[in-house]
């Protein structure tokens, strides 16, 4: 079978990136075309994607009409996916697009409702869902061996000095780093959030116009409490990207912190025995398992598992947490959607 044609747009350092970790080497697609308005960017992702000057476009559109692609893989800046999607999706291409595929609930919708119109499909790089240990912790979540779920703490730090519009934009830390721990939350967990209580803040000086910092408290549809933080302006320790989680059960808890034996997971029964999980997965291709969903959704004509339409709810609660802060109430998803 032909491999899928994809048009690339977007060529920063990060979509470089994912090209050269995930497209070249895919068994699935190849490239029909690349797309950033900075020429010479363009020129250096074109060199180390060995991507021939024939297919390189200033112009999304321009690409969407004259290179015969399949497929759309957006990794432009957030604030330009809803046009660039929207685009992609009225020119018949599936899509996969960078989180957070947009900023705004409504736009998602159309974006959502748009895709299913046109039979397409919408799928959104949210690529921690397949990080080296998340499986590990939904399965020991799935069993129960330490009895029923209670609550669980979520908590990521770290320093990072953004790019100029992460920086103007308003909920940066929300929209493009904490929605990686609230989607996480929601996959490992199995369910989806009903409600938030939410705090955001800034430092002086910090440089970032939106706050960077921010706790929340969630009530999940299960019906436990989940409490997550997180900082860019963290100047202690960093945590993985990951993050740190203690998920408490009845009987014991599980970690995916650094337990005494590197980062992992780990099982802690209720007399302190402290054991750590084996991997189940030994190789860091979380980015190359997103593409093989794409096109496994495609060839198979059926919903991605990370569609745009699940992702809503991340990017609702995102928003959520945002309004409690303001508000300062709690806030229902279902305000939100």
């Amino acid at each position: 079978m032909s491999k899928l044609k994809i048009v690339q747009v977007g060529l920063g350092s990060h979509g470089t990136g994912v090209g050269v970790n995930a497209i070249v080497s895919s068994p699935d697609f190849e490239y029909a075309g690349l797309v950033d308005p900075y020429q010479p960017g363009l020129e250096e992702a074109a060199r180390q994607l060995n991507v021939d000057s024939s297919k390189l476009y200033n112009d999304h559109k321009k690409a969407f009409a004259e290179a015969g692609a399949d497929a759309v893989y957006i990794s432009a800046i957030s604030p330009v996916h809803f046009e660039i999607c929207k685009d992609a999706l009225e020119s018949g291409f599936h899509v996969l697009i960078e989180k957070p595929f947009v900023l705004d609930v409504i736009e998602g919708k159309e974006l959502v409702e748009l895709a299913e119109k046109k039979n397409l499909k919408l799928m959104v790089d949210q690529n921690y869902r397949y990080n080296l240990h998340v499986h590990d912790l939904i399965k020991l979540v799935q069993e129960k061996k330490l009895g029923e779920l209670e609550f669980a703490n979520v908590q990521f730090y770290y320093f990072h000095d953004g790019k100029p519009y992460q920086k103007e934009m308003e909920n940066y830390m929300l929209m493009e780093m904490a929605i990686h721990h609230t989607d996480l939350i929601r996959y490992v967990l199995g369910s989806n959030v009903k409600t938030v209580n939410g705090k955001t803040w800034n430092e002086k000086n910090s440089g970032y116009k939106g706050d960077p910092c921010v706790h929340a408290a969630f009530e999940m549809e299960i019906g436990i409490p989940v409490f997550y933080t997180g900082t860019l302006l963290s100047k202690g320790l960093s945590t993985p990207w990951e993050g740190k989680w203690r998920i408490q059960c009845k009987n014991g808890s599980i970690h995916l912190d650094d337990l005494g034996q590197d980062y992992g997971v780990y099982v802690v029964d209720e007399h302190e025995n402290v054991t750590r999980v084996p991997l189940e997965w030994t190789d860091y291709a979380d980015v190359k398992r997103v593409f093989a969903e794409f096109a496994s959704s495609i060839i198979e004509d059926r919903e991605p598992a990370i569609s745009g339409r699940d992702n809503l709810q991340t990017l609702a609660t995102q928003l959520a947490i945002n309004k409690s802060s303001k508000e300062n109430r709690q806030v229902a998803i279902s305000e939100i959607l």
